[in-house]
């Protein structure tokens, strides 16, 4: 997916942040926030566009976005590198000078700041954050009204963004969960399922608000989310339903998960991390025979690479099928 406006500098400086050795130009990943709005205005001019508060407002009220506003200012012959920018400047005043003029670059760009703050502290910006995914799904509505499939519609702000929204929704409302906020979890999973492309996940997140609820909407509901899997394997998701199932629902559907696991695994670190899932479901049952077994396993294979390909005939994997047979045997 190419990434449109704002959205690939927020992600070159994410990348950047975390690899500082990155070969990446400094106006690139320069944080235009910090700077104040003389500064901003005399880096236009270094561009020779002369320009105060009211002369941008007055410019900008002609425009629809930001885009459009850089496409004002620059000729059609100017070289890409110019252009984006005296485009980065004019977004960083249009984000501060007019507040009451949202574009979706400009709402995607906060919403990438507050997924930062997120990933760094799930609880320091969680208003905020309600508020953004209330507007958020107003913009996926209207977009769906104005013609838009609903996929769609989530895929074209998805452009306008650095981060992967679907999984950023995914991982707050899993927060909202752990977090005992099971109505807010459950309005948000509402909210947004027509939009994701695998509701299989927001599927299982409804599973997991049922089971911390005690309603009866959970039995029949894990059933179907695994009867799914069967019909159309996933293996990552199906981990995550085998890592929950250590301590919900019967010892039948977690050993066809399970079972499902070992069909789907391709690499070291699959195996590792089913290996841990088991490990997890013996503990539970202060079965310290079989529990032993695993760690024997995970010792053998502790200096393994994780992105190794696993062959299907390891003798470690052979011997976890044997041990553990009636374990992964319905």
């Amino acid at each position: 997916m190419e990434l449109r406006g704002r959205a690939l500098y927020n992600l070159l400086r994410m990348n950047w942040q975390r690899n500082p050795s990155l070969a990446i130009k400094e106006w690139q990943v320069a944080n235009l926030r910090d700077q104040s709005t003389p500064q901003l205005f005399e880096q236009l001019k270094s561009w020779g566009i002369g320009c105060d508060t009211p002369t941008f407002r007055a410019y900008a009220q002609e425009c629809d976005s930001p885009e459009d506003l850089a496409d004002l200012f620059t000729e059609a012959d100017t070289p890409n590198e110019i252009h984006e920018q005296i485009y980065l400047l004019l977004f960083e005043l249009w984000r501060r000078e007019l507040p009451e003029k949202q574009t979706l670059s400009i709402f995607c760009d906060e919403l990438d700041q507050l997924i930062d703050f997120f990933d760094r502290d799930a609880n320091v910006v969680d208003e905020k954050i309600e508020e953004s995914l209330i507007a958020l799904e107003d913009i996926l509505d209207e977009s769906v009204d104005a013609g838009l499939q609903p996929q769609e519609a989530l895929r074209l702000a998805n452009e306008f963004c650095a981060h992967d929204i679907e999984t950023f929704l995914y991982d707050y409302i899993s927060h909202k969960i752990d977090s005992d906020q099971e109505l807010q979890a459950s309005e948000m999973i509402d909210g947004f399922y027509d939009y994701v492309k695998d509701p299989r996940w927001f599927d299982f997140l409804r599973v997991r608000v049922f089971s911390k609820t005690h309603t009866s909407e959970f039995d029949p509901a894990l059933s179907r989310l695994i009867e799914s899997l069967q019909e159309n394997p996933e293996l990552d998701l199906a981990m995550e339903t085998a890592a929950f199932l250590v301590h919900e629902g019967s010892s039948e559907q977690f050993s066809e998960t399970i079972k499902l696991c070992l069909e789907l695994m391709q690499t070291e670190e699959d195996f590792q991390q089913l290996l841990a899932i088991v490990a997890d479901y013996h503990d539970c049952l202060d079965q310290t025979e079989q529990l032993s077994s695993i760690e024997e396993l995970f010792k053998r294979r502790s200096t393994r690479d994780l992105n190794e390909p696993l062959n299907q005939a390891d003798h470690d994997l052979s011997a976890f099928k044997l041990l553990f047979k009636p374990l992964i045997t319905p």
